[in-house]
């Protein structure tokens, strides 16, 4: 019998691989989405290209990609669900085991289910009171929010 952590080692490399990949596009694309006049002004206040990225870029380019990093958390939650395949047991792997030892589908995988949503409703309240707490008043409007004029 493998040991229980040959099938846990090649899940973690392709989740992390493939999540880095998509943050890093879109760090990228919050970087690239601000006017060149940031870098260039804090260059010409004598900042250093990493002082540059360091206090004035990133810190507004983090603004725009904290929406797409909340749904970058969620997909990892449930993209760990397809690592069962490759045999890394898990929240839904523990649910089949749990039915195959008990006979009680219903109860596991609705166990299962509430744990995911939990698990997800947490990720979603946290990154929403982060959102909140960044947010730069008039810079981004909330969805659906009355814009001032119309």
């Amino acid at each position: 019998m493998p040991p229980p952590w040959s099938s846990y080692v090649p899940a973690v490399l392709c989740l992390g691989i493939f999540t880095s990949v998509r943050v890093a596009e879109q760090v990228r694309a919050g970087i690239n989405s601000l006017p060149r006049g940031q870098r260039m002004a804090g260059i010409a206040m004598g900042l250093t290209e990493t002082q540059t990225y360091r206090q004035v870029v990133l810190p507004q380019a983090f603004r725009i990609i904290l929406p797409p990093l909340t749904s970058e958390f969620m997909n990892v939650i449930k993209n760990s669900s397809v690592a069962l395949t490759i045999g890394l047991l898990e929240l839904t792997g523990r649910a089949r085991a749990m039915q195959e030892f008990s006979f009680r589908v219903f109860e596991a995988f609705t166990a299962a289910t509430v744990i995911y949503l939990l698990t997800n409703l947490i990720v979603v309240v946290l990154m929403r009171a982060l959102e909140k707490k960044v947010r730069v008043p008039g810079l981004i409007a909330a969805a659906g929010a009355p814009q001032a004029g119309h």
